[in-house]
């Protein structure tokens, strides 16, 4: 019976690196007797999967008639190893899992999820929604927290329902302090069965860039622009632009330190989701040995303070210089 290893995130879990990791390194990966399916793949992750899933307007209804997964049933069928690994924080919007286990039943299907604390998953996904065209925020965090479900916090949930579709289910915590040598791709492998990472090449591709974190300062200009509505090719290329600046402010002036969620928030957070989150520490070793599966908010860092009074022209001439907004 084959295995399939299924990575669904979650998101803002160096997923993107992760994957581009497999993409780069599927000879070996070959070698160790591990797939790496081409259905659904974009940017080296199977993205198209999960979203022919949660996309449909009956998202509950069997996979039969859902082409993309006949293409990958067709394609697993014709591969010769035992073990096949799929990658994609896709995975994480599907509300009815159980429905991979139902059209894969000749399918041993193991399940990886790495989980961050829920006040950096927070912080860090607001984020890329800045940077990212798509949806292209402009609000404030504390604006964001009030418009937006944070449904996707509640880790028990997503386990129990990926619990109905998995035969074994694998928890990692997303910190350096927990992952093996301080990696997600070792990490990764050692779940996999791999112990040892020679010979793995690490990646390096531009949407990896296009991915790094920015300063605040950084991250607030680019908000500010947001309100411009550039072009799809204006915004990435003024976002990139930043990326770069960035870090050589930062490899002169070290990095910011500063937080978007004070701190009594953050903590407020955690202990939102506090039985939750002992309740995967206690039912799954994987996670490691903390009783509350993360550490506690301990930091007080100084909070960043956010303003929506700003002189859009400035921030448009300052846009300008960085890309020609103006073609």
């Amino acid at each position: 019976m084959q295995t399939l290893y299924l990575h669904i995130g979650t998101h803002k879990t160096a997923t993107t690196w992760l994957q581009h990791f497999l993409g780069r390194n599927i000879d070996l990966l070959n070698d160790y007797g591990f797939y790496y399916p081409t259905t659904g793949r974009v940017t080296q992750a199977q993205h198209r999967l999960g979203q022919a899933i949660f996309q449909r307007s009956a998202p509950a209804a069997p996979l039969d008639n859902v082409p993309i997964w006949k293409k990958l049933k067709r394609e697993l069928s014709l591969t010769k190893h035992e073990n096949i690994v799929m990658s994609s924080e896709e995975f994480e919007w599907v509300m009815h899992p159980k429905l991979i286990r139902e059209y894969l039943p000749e399918l041993r299907i193991h399940t990886i999820i790495y989980l961050r604390r829920q006040d950096d998953y927070l912080e860090s996904l607001y984020g890329q929604q800045i940077r990212d065209f798509h949806p292209r925020l402009t609000k404030t965090i504390d604006r964001y927290i009030a418009d937006t479900n944070l449904g996707f916090l509640d880790y028990r949930r997503l386990i129990e329902r990926w619990e109905s579709a998995s035969d074994d289910l694998t928890i990692r915590i997303f910190d350096k302090k927990f992952l093996k040598n301080g990696d997600i791709g070792a990490d990764f492998l050692s779940v996999l069965g791999i112990d040892s990472s020679a010979g793995f090449e690490a990646p390096t591709a531009a949407v990896i860039d296009h991915k790094a974190s920015l300063s605040l300062e950084a991250l607030e200009f680019v908000r500010h622009c947001n309100f411009l509505k550039l072009n799809a090719v204006s915004h990435d290329r003024l976002v990139d632009q930043v990326i770069k600046l960035d870090k050589i402010i930062n490899a002169s002036d070290g990095k910011d330190s500063r937080r978007l969620l004070p701190f009594d928030q953050r903590k407020d957070l955690i202990e939102k989701y506090e039985k939750g989150n002992r309740y995967i520490a206690q039912r799954y070793p994987s996670t490691g040995i903390l009783p509350t599966l993360f550490l506690p908010v301990e930091d007080r860092k100084p909070t960043f303070i956010q303003s929506d009074e700003f002189n859009r022209f400035e921030v448009a001439l300052k846009a300008s210089r960085l890309v020609n907004i103006l073609q």
